[in-house]
Formats: C-alpha cells, sequence, structure tokens
C-alpha cells in the first residue's frame, strides 16, 4: 500500500510502499500526516514538538505583513534598487526565507539538498496554494518560488541567471549556539555533513550577477575566511554582502 498522492505530492515520498518504510527501534526521525500536513517527529525525544512547515502561521503572517522594506535582510538583497530580482537560495531549509524574498516580490528559486527537509518543504508550499485552505495572497507567493532537490555545489543552474545568490549554511560553529531553538537542532541531525565555506561561496559569486548574501549568527566569522563588501548587523544575527 502506498502514501496517498492526495496528501503527498512529492515523488520520492509517494513512490514509498509503506513496508519500504516500517521504522524500527533505531531510527532517529519519524514522517506523520497531522491534520493533512507532513510532519517530522524526533523518536529519540518525546518533548521535542514536530516540525512542519506552514506559512499561514499566525506569526510568520506578521512578519509578512511587516514585509522586508527597511529590514536588514531587504537590505542585504539590495530590494531599493534591484526591482523583482532573481534570487537562488542556495540552501532554502524550510523556506522562511525564500518564502519572505517572494512575499517582498523576488522571483526565487529555492534548493535544499536534504530529501527529508525537502518533503517538508514541498508540502508547507503544496498548502499554501491548496484551494480552500490558502489565501488570494499566500498562492500568489507560492507562485514566485520554484524548489529543487538537488545539492548546490553539484547542481546544474545553467538554464536561468540570477541577480542574488542567497547562502544560509549550517555550520558546527553555529551549532553550538542553536540548542535553545529545538526545530534548528533537529534540523541540522538530519544534515548531518557540512559543505565546505569556500566551495559555496566561490559557487555563489560564479553564479550572481549582483551580490551574494550570506546569513550568519552574529558572532561566527565570515565564510570562508572571506572579508565580504560590508555586513548588516542585527541582535542575533548578521547579513554579509559580497558585491560582484
Amino acid at each position: 500500500m502506498k502514501i496517498p498522492s492526495d496528501y503527498v505530492s512529492y515523488s520520492f515520498l509517494s513512490q514509498l510502499s509503506f513496508s519500504d518504510t516500517i521504522l524500527n527501534a533505531s531510527a532517529d526521525f519519524q514522517f506523520v500526516l497531522d491534520r493533512d500536513r507532513l510532519a517530522l517527529l524526533s523518536t529519540r525525544t518525546r518533548q521535542q514538538s514536530p516540525v512542519f512547515v506552514d506559512f499561514s502561521d499566525r506569526a510568520f503572517k506578521r512578519r509578512l505583513a511587516a514585509g522586508l522594506q527597511g529590514q536588514l535582510l531587504g537590505k542585504a538583497l539590495g530590494l531599493k534598487t534591484l526591482r523583482a530580482p532573481n534570487v537562488l537560495d542556495a540552501t532554502a531549509g524550510l523556506g522562511t526565507d525564500s518564502f519572505l524574498m517572494a512575499n517582498a516580490g523576488c522571483l526565487v528559486t529555492a534548493i535544499e539538498r536534504s530529501s527529508a527537509i525537502f518533503a517538508l518543504l514541498e508540502d508547507g508550499l503544496r498548502r499554501a496554494v491548496q484551494p480552500g485552505v490558502a489565501n488570494e495572497a499566500s498562492s500568489w507567493v507560492a507562485s514566485r518560488i520554484e524548489i529543487r532537490r538537488e545539492d548546490f555545489l553539484v547542481a546544474d543552474l545553467s538554464d536561468k541567471t540570477y541577480d542574488v545568490v542567497y547562502l544560509d549554511p549550517m555550520f558546527p560553529a553555529f551549532r553550538r549556539k542553536a540548542s535553545s531553538r529545538k526545530e534548528m537542532t533537529m534540523l541540522q541531525e538530519i544534515v548531518s555533513e557540512d559543505q565546505c565555506e569556500s566551495a559555496l561561496l566561490s559557487l555563489a559569486l560564479q553564479c550572481a550577477k549582483r551580490r551574494v548574501v550570506v546569513k550568519r549568527n552574529r558572532r561566527s566569522p565570515d565564510l570562508a575566511g572571506a572579508k565580504p563588501t560590508f555586513k548588516l548587523q542585527g541582535s542575533k544575527s548578521r547579513f554579509d554582502v559580497y558585491c560582484c
């Protein structure tokens, strides 16, 4: 018996049979369908809330309503001078920043290398355009996002050009500071292999026509030790901008 395709739109899950995915006692994570949304649970920590993507969340809607004009991310993207830029979110994760950028008028290509995280992201976008659930605004935003399940370092991106490449990598230096965010901690456990900092930045600079924006923890060192053109500092995070 297969997972119902009307609940799961992504191929790598819908093609699995339950016999392929029955979990044993050593499994660390489990996918569940909860109120028509795909969620990821930790089997080791029952106190951990399930991780899912919900672009209709009340707190997230307030962030959308505030927009990016005047915000650090908007300034880092250069939205005052770039109108509807093509943005490559090369480390998309759960798609929060991708959705914010699309809401601000960007055309976003979001790449995520983890199959599990990609599944959560795709499910969130599915519900963002689902009739009877989504509103017109969220459907418009979701329509401006193209998602790809690929590793940025080996992806073929020759079919498009990008004004901005956005990087929000997860590295060990940041992981030690992320214990207060249980959701982030779980995702970091799933994405066990770190990507080479210098390779990420080098490829991003090759792909971007205007700039590369790197989101970092406020106290993290510069990515690959490369000094950015300028920095925008917040209370917990910062954006390093490399102009091309």
